[in-house]
Parts: C-alpha cells; structure tokens; sequence
C-alpha cells in the first residue's frame, strides 16, 4: 500500500492530518517558500500530540541550498535537538558552491542525527546531476523526496519510475511535488514510490482539511 503523507505548519494542521488518515506528516513552516525549519516548542508539541511519525525540515534560510559555516553550524543544532525529541525523521539536502549535491554535508547531519532517519528532499532535484548524485546516497539517508526531477511528479513520473526500479531496495522514495487527488492513484501505480506527499491538495484556504485527507487516503 502506498502511504499518505501531508506537510503541515502547526498542531492544528498536524491534527487534522492524523484525524484525516494520514500516514505521516512533514513539518515545517513557510510553505510558500517549500518550507523552513520549525521553531523547537512547535515541534515538541506536535510530537507529543502524534502517534505517526513526524519528520522535520531542517532548513534555514530560502534563498538556495548553499549553506555558510553559520547555517551548517545552526543546521546541525537543530538536527541534535530534533533527534532528541525522537522526531520520526529529519528533512534535508544541501548544495555545493558548483549546485551539486552535497553528498558530505548530508553525511554530516545523518551523523548528527544518529539513529533517527534523514530524508533528502527536493534540493536532489535541483541539483546539476542527480542521477550521479543518487548513488552517492546510498547508505547515507534511507529516504527520498522527489519529484522525478521534474517541476511536478506527475512531469516527473517516468523519472519516478526509473529511479525507485534502480535503487528502491535502498531508498523508500516519496513522490512531491504538485500531485492532486484525480492523479495520485494513476502515479503511484504507475511509479511504484512509497509515499505520496501532498501539500495544497490537503488544504482549504490555506490550513490542512481533515476531509480532503481522507479523500486523498481513499484515493489511494
């Protein structure tokens, strides 16, 4: 079975998403820009409150995902002090200075991270390469959102697919990235990923809506 995935800004939307059916949920805040680190209390409220795991973005700054002394020295924190509220997992990718992956860095915060899990997020995609990048992982993080690479999953699907063939034993790959309720079974039949991860779809007037989760769910 796929699973469900709904990124979410708050306890409230955190809620509606487990209310709903949700299988997971990614939190973060500042959606319009793909989402920032949350502040600590928020986290360890919305932890206490779930009983399905709850992975977090680590993630300072929207300008790129090329990260200064300071920010590596904050993003680090931040992934000590997520892992020890026993979050279900932590989000993050990073760029060299040249846009490609940045393979030591992730290396550096699953480290930091210790037993808790790291998910490398769409900064794959953005990457000059990531096709050689993929490999590069393997062993380092468990996890992958992705849209293909693509703009959308759906434009990315023949890259979703490709990519969860090839190395699907090593990665459980979340699609993102612009999938509504009329396609989302059609991709992941069709892709084979793990997850679907829904952002707007999940949503009316801009906060999570516990019945259009339950209508992705059963879409599903």
């Amino acid at each position: 079975m796929t699973h469900l995935e709904i990124a979410v800004c708050s306890l409230e939307d955190a809620l509606q998403a487990e209310q709903g059916g949700a299988d997971s949920i990614e939190l973060s805040v500042d959606l319009a820009h793909d989402g920032l680190t949350p502040p600590l209390d928020m986290v360890a409220a919305v932890c206490r409150a779930m009983r399905i795991p709850t992975y977090v973005i680590v993630r300072p700054h929207a300008r790129d995902f090329v990260y200064t002394d300071d920010d590596i020295e904050h993003i680090l924190d931040h992934t000590h002090q997520f892992a020890a509220l026993r979050v279900g997992g932590v989000v993050f990718g990073g760029h060299t200075a040249a846009h490609a992956l940045d393979v030591m860095l992730i290396r550096r915060v699953a480290e930091a991270a210790g037993d808790v899990p790291v998910t490398v997020h769409r900064a794959l995609d953005m990457c000059v390469d990531p096709d050689a990048a993929l490999p590069a992982l393997v062993g380092v993080v468990p996890r992958i959102l992705t849209s293909g690479p693509a703009r959308s999953a759906w434009e990315g699907r023949e890259g979703l697919r490709r990519w969860v063939a090839r190395y699907g034993s090593h990665f459980a790959f979340v699609a993102a990235g612009g999938i509504t309720l009329e396609r989302v079974r059609d991709l992941a039949a069709y892709t084979g990923v793990h997850t679907c991860h829904f952002g707007g779809a999940a949503r009316t007037n801009g906060v999570v809506d516990a019945d259009k989760v339950r209508a992705l769910r059963e879409r599903l």
